[in-house]
């Protein structure tokens, strides 16, 4: 929300001398709480120029008044400062304006009108001094290019013309020009004068920027790319921007608190970009200061939630490259206190290293930085309990917020919430309020006088899982160009170079790599991939991200059994090799299974005992410390999990995550996989011998019935990508494995092994629930199209038994699961003969089939209500109000959207929602299905043919349609559709008209009390069609 000029003077003139003049100026407009506004209409005109001269020395006088203030006053004046010149640009275009007559010369009593005085009067004096004092004016914004705000300017210049010609044509003196200099006068104000104003706006504009370097930050200017280039020369991870923030400082010295927040953050900027920098032997790992490489961004105001999560909406936006310059102009401006700011991204893209960076380079002279690991702090706390964990995990002192808020200074607080998605798996509840609470807490700081900016991070593909706020900015990471593939390596060459044997890594070699080489985390995964024997430049064919991690944790796990120091034969060591990832994968399945991205010591240790009793446990010295658990044992050697550590009652406790999400939900796919490959050679060796050997899935059934593999979609990615180099063998032998534990997913399960593996307590229903989604989802996944007869090869109706095992999949699965499980399915709705069928496919970009009411009420080909001739079918096979009942005893989003929409139908045509009608060889169509299209088609612009068609449906349902008993229903119908066809007979055929009132009218000399109503409906009702027609 912009300045108005009034406020705008008052909040940089407060009671100056430059500010009262204006206010004389003014009539008292500007500081009292009401005036006329006559003065200052006329003073407009004057040739002096002095209310532009006085408005830029407003302006000119801002140095010295921004001295001593704090970062947000700061912003806030020079906020004002830009309201004034826009306001001073237009002021000097309209002194300049030549007039056809002498404004000092206005009669008299147009003069008291002028002056509040009432008539002659008329309101327009008010009106134009409203347009320009007291108008929000348009400010500059970072997410908006240069020549946006130039053009949202040359609007709003017109605006303010077109209330200047107003207030002049009522003037006598109009009436006294003649029409030439009228149409001279008018357009030189709507034409020329915004023009020029904007002209002038850009000169005033790039003398208020040379003052007060971040204005030209908000404005994104093109006359500032060389300010820019600076910004990129000064060093990367974002040390362009501290320094220019250093530069424009106007807060005293931080205090003890400020500094011990900067200084805990500082340090990330020496330390290793991954925590482990020991475990790659011979490479050494960049600090993340020297890293971090400032990715392309996209950047738009979020209007509606549906946009920020769609490809489409992002692919609009325009590619950026100036990040830095951005969030300069971000954290500077005063929109950044009232919403807040979201940081998407894809997996590895940089987000929380953003974040990082931002916390560490933010000076605290002017900023008082908090950064917020969501998934650190405490997940059912609010916002301001959350902020205060952070605080103190990072000084380990304990602050309340206000109080630490109270203590900023000239700072402006900057709360950075990192990781909202892993905040959503975290509680495994809706969290679409989140972003309205983040809003609310601003508000009520900007309330308290601490006004705070705040930004969230996120994936992408969650963003619209919460309601963006009015005035929401979000801003998108995007995937590294060559330039930054390039800059990424040559830290990472120059950190290595030294090391023995090092040959550098080229940009041809991990380009060759496509996608991978585009995210900065795989990048750094493609790097140590290489770095033991160079073998991603002795790489011909590209990697796929399952491959890289594949390889990457096969060769760290090998690593890994080396060092145990056992002298193992080659079988013996592949086998030690697997069992290490094997338990990693459990490691996985821990976190995935309780839907969170991390996992407990304690919890881990009961998983480990419940699936993996091999894991080895040695003996611990004597005297010396405690055994082992199975967690430290599986855990303590791998560099790809981050453990956390706390102390509760004198007791250590241990939490553990994956440096990155998408590790996990590599191993999640591929202990699935590998397990699959297993189970199909068993059941392939079994066949050979001739004899069947009930397959032993316990291990699969216990880690597949507590969480759908929907529930991430990089699960389900690396699960097909795994499964694209499966053999056609195979392929046969993987749908048949499926096939049989499908058909036995929801019998009781005598076995009882794991039978102690409970990540989660589950009701009876929800494991067999499950299980078989998941069998059904690795079986699309597996390829080729299921029918239902294959999943139920004993149902005489395969349609109801899928209907009753997709009810139970939507009671039972979370609903995040249930949604991607449904998206991720493709569905046709067929016939076999006489018997309804079932054609299921993995996800396809297709668009779905109509309904057939037919196909859903079981009515074949060939059956008597298709085939007996009839001009017209019409039946009934349920109740509306018992529709919207069974939504209402379900309370299932998705019912009530439907029932919602419906609802106006409900009282005088609720039978028109389940009555169908058949007309000839057409599918059957529901009379509000018919109505519905033909309101969609009366609300557009297309030639004749579709609405004829649509008006075609409706009056043979209003006719001939509806049952007998539901003459009032029927009734009601038909007067709507004669009403719509009286009003738009126009627009129809000539042809299509002379037959539809044949219809009617014969329709109408039938003998029942019906045809009676229908005789004078159409009377009433149609006489201007048949007047229109000359009959």
């Amino acid at each position: 929300m912009g300045l108005s000029y009034r406020d705008a003077v008052r909040l940089l003139g407060g009671q100056s001398g430059t500010a009262k003049a204006l206010d004389r100026l003014s009539g008292g407009l500007l500081l009292a709480a009401s005036a006329t506004g006559g003065a200052f209409v006329l003073s407009l005109f004057d040739a002096r120029g002095e209310l532009a001269r006085l408005s830029g020395a407003l302006v000119t006088e801002l140095g010295d008044r921004i001295r001593g203030l704090d970062r947000f006053q700061r912003s806030e004046r020079l906020a004002a400062a830009h309201a004034v010149i826009v306001l001073t640009a237009y002021f000097e275009a309209l002194a300049g304006l030549d007039l056809p007559f002498d404004v000092e010369r206005i009669e008299p009593s147009e003069q008291v009108a002028l002056a509040g005085g009432g008539p002659p009067g008329t309101n327009r004096p008010a009106d134009l001094a409203t347009g320009l004092l007291k108008a929000e004016v348009p400010m500059p914004a970072p997410q908006w290019p240069y020549e946006v705000t130039l053009d949202t300017l040359g609007g709003f210049y017109g605006g303010l013309s077109k209330e200047v010609v107003r207030f002049l044509s009522g003037l006598a003196a109009w009436d006294r020009l003649d029409e030439t200099q009228r149409d001279r006068l008018t357009g030189t104000l709507i034409t020329e004068t915004p023009g020029r104003a904007v002209v002038r706006y850009e000169e005033l504009f790039r003398r208020l920027a040379v003052e007060f370097p971040e204005v030209a930050f908000w404005a994104n200017a093109v006359d500032h790319q060389a300010t820019r280039e600076r910004l990129r020369e000064l060093g990367g991870a974002l040390a362009g921007l501290e320094r220019t923030l250093a530069g424009i400082a106007t807060g005293r010295l931080p205090d003890e608190r400020r500094l011990s927040l900067s200084r805990a953050y500082r340090a990330a900027l020496d330390r290793p970009i991954l925590t482990s920098n020991d475990a790659f032997p011979g490479v050494r790992l960049p600090s993340l200061g020297m890293a971090y490489v400032n990715p392309d961004y996209r950047t738009a105001v979020v209007d509606r939630p549906e946009g920020v999560g769609e490809e489409s909406w992002w692919e609009e936006q325009p590619v950026r490259e100036d990040l830095e310059a951005f969030l300069l102009g971000r954290l500077t401006v005063p929109e950044a206190t009232r919403a807040p700011l979201m940081v998407l991204g894809q997996p590895g893209s940089g987000k929380s290293v953003l974040t990082r960076i931002l916390a560490a380079r933010l000076p605290p002279s002017e900023f008082l930085t908090v950064r917020v690991e969501l998934r650190e702090v405490p997940a059912d706390a609010d916002l301001q309990a959350q902020i205060e964990h952070a605080v103190r995990t990072a000084t380990g002192e304990t602050l309340s917020w206000p109080e630490l808020a109270r203590s900023r200074g000239d700072a402006l607080p900057v709360v950075l919430l990192d990781g909202f998605d892993e905040l959503l798996q975290a509680t495994g509840v809706s969290q679409t309020d989140y972003l309205q609470k983040v809003a609310e807490f601003q508000s009520r700081e900007a309330d308290q006088g601490r006004p705070v900016a705040v930004w969230v991070t996120s994936r992408t593909a969650v963003a619209d899982r919460a309601r963006p706020v009015a005035g929401m900015v979000a801003v998108r990471l995007e995937p590294f160009r060559e330039r930054q593939v390039g800059a990424w390596l040559r830290v990472w060459n120059e950190t290595n170079e030294t090391n023995a044997g090092w040959r550098p890594l080229t940009s041809e070699a991990v380009l060759a790599q496509g996608e991978l080489a585009r995210q900065p985390l795989l990048l750094l995964m493609l790097a140590l991939y290489d770095a033991g024997r160079n073998r991603l430049r002795g790489s011909d064919a590209s990697l796929g991200q399952g491959e890289l991690y594949e390889r990457l944790l096969h060769d760290f796990a090998e690593r890994e059994v080396r060092k145990a120091g056992a002298a193992l034969a080659r079988p013996d060591f592949q086998r030690a090799v697997e069992r290490e990832l094997t338990h990693l994968s459990l490691v996985a399945f821990a976190m995935f299974n309780r839907g969170r991205q991390w996992i407990t010591e304690v919890e881990l240790d009961a998983d480990l005992a419940a699936l993996a009793a091999d894991v080895d446990q040695p003996m611990a010295p004597a005297g010396l410390r405690s055994r082992l658990t199975a967690a430290q044992i599986v855990l303590g050697r791998f560099f790809f999990v981050h453990e956390a550590q706390a102390t509760r009652d004198d007791r250590r406790l241990s939490t553990y995550e994956f440096l990155h999400a998408t590790f996990g939900e590599f191993l999640v796919a591929r202990c699935v996989v590998n397990e699959i490959a297993e189970l199909a050679e068993l059941m392939s060796r079994t066949r050979e011998r001739g004899r069947h050997v009930p397959i032993d899935e316990a291990y699969l059934h216990a880690v597949l019935s507590f969480m759908p593999l929907t529930m991430r979609n990089t699960t389900v990615g690396f699960v097909e990508e795994r499964l694209q180099d499966i053999t056609e063998e195979q392929r046969v032998l993987f749908r048949d494995l499926f096939l049989e534990l499908f058909h036995d997913a929801l019998v009781p399960r005598r076995d009882t092994r794991h039978a102690d593996y409970a990540p989660q307590p589950v009701t009876v229903p929800r494991g067999p629930a499950v299980y078989s989604a998941n069998l059904v989802l690795l079986l699309l996944l597996t390829g080729g199209e299921l029918t239902g007869d294959e999943l139920f090869p004993n149902a005489s109706d395969p349609v109801a038994e899928w209907r009753r095992i997709a009810l139970l999949w939507r009671s039972q699965l979370p609903p995040e699961g249930w949604l991607a499980f449904v998206e991720f399915l493709d569905l046709d709705r067929v016939w076999e003969g006489d018997r309804r069928q079932l054609r299921i496919r993995g996800r396809s970009d297709g668009e779905l089939s109509p309904t057939d009411p037919f196909w859903t009420y079981d009515i074949a080909p060939g059956h008597p209500n298709r085939t007996r001739g009839l001009r017209w079918l019409a039946w009934i096979r349920t109740d509306a109000g018992l529709l919207r009942r069974q939504a209402r005893v379900l309370c299932d989003d998705g019912d009530d959207v439907l029932v919602h929409a419906l609802e106006p139908l409900a009282g005088e045509l609720g039978s028109a929602v389940a009555t169908f009608h058949v007309h000839g060889e057409r599918p059957p169509l529901s009379a509000a299905h018919a109505l519905i299209r033909l309101w969609l088609e009366l609300g557009r612009d297309e030639g004749p043919e579709e609405l004829t068609e649509a008006f075609e449906a409706c009056l043979q349902i209003a006719l001939f349609g509806f049952a007998p008993a539901d003459r009032h229903t029927r009734r009601r119908f038909r007067r709507l559709v004669l009403r719509h066809l009286a009003e738009h007979w126009l627009r129809l055929d000539a042809d299509w008209l002379d037959h539809a009132m044949r219809m009617i009218w014969e329709s109408a000399g039938g003998p029942a009390k019906d045809e009676d109503d229908l005789r004078r409906d159409a009377a009433q009702i149609l006489p201007a069609y048949r007047l229109g027609r000359g009959e």
